[in-house]
């Protein structure tokens, strides 16, 4: 992950939205020994409490309990990619909730376009542009981006309202659909995860809006 020092407090706070987004988009994706570790040790709560901290606005970081590795990876499977006629208990692409898949594949295209970014080139991510974890980098980078240009006296403005419409037209919904399927399974990493995405974009939404 690209790191930049900043020292403008608008700056700081948009560092720290930038890097909330960026824990959840890791969080959504299927999980690692890399990511396991970081989950079963703390250090993803810790982390992510840290981020929120400087925020605009207040959130509550829930439960990350995660079990071994082996159950954390069949929790994301059985959670997100299998299920029966219906398709998994949650959808993690958000054009299977509704919209047309192709129509709103095309449309969070055209933010990324805009913005010349490409969320997740690597080989081992790479998944379709309507993948939560792709949504969520996308914030991630729109956040960076206005970081550095808080900090170097620069407006803002362009980022921020990108953000809001993409909060607004896709993210705000999409993860409360996931929360809402993901919460009754009671797995509480995955729970706790979607529970908080679907907080945070609220919040920033709300806060982007005030």
């Amino acid at each position: 992950m690209t790191t930049m020092e900043l020292k403008a407090p608008d700056a700081v706070m948009a560092g720290h939205q930038s890097k909330l987004y960026a824990l959840l988009s890791q969080a959504f994706r299927y999980p690692t020994d890399e990511f396991y570790e970081m989950a079963s040790s703390g250090r993803l709560a810790e982390e992510i409490s840290e981020a929120a901290a400087g925020l605009g606005y207040a959130v509550s970081v829930p439960d990350l309990a995660t079990g071994n590795l082996e159950e954390t990876q069949q929790a994301h499977v059985e959670l997100f990619e299998l299920g029966g006629d219906a398709g998994p208990p949650a959808f993690i692409y958000e054009g299977e909730y509704g919209g047309g898949r192709l129509g709103v594949m095309e449309d969070v295209l055209r933010f990324y376009d805009h913005f010349g970014i490409s969320p997740s080139l690597d080989e081992d991510t790479r998944d379709r542009p309507d993948h939560i974890a792709n949504e969520l980098e996308f914030m991630h980078i729109l956040s960076f981006q206005e970081a550095g240009a808080l900090e170097n006296s620069s407006e803002g403005g362009a980022y921020r309202q990108a953000g809001q419409d993409f909060l607004r037209f896709h993210l705000v919904d999409f993860t409360r659909w996931i929360a809402d399927r993901t919460e009754p399974k009671g797995t509480p990493l995955y729970s706790g995860i979607a529970a908080l995405a679907r907080d945070v974009c609220q919040q920033h939404l709300q806060y982007l809006r005030s």
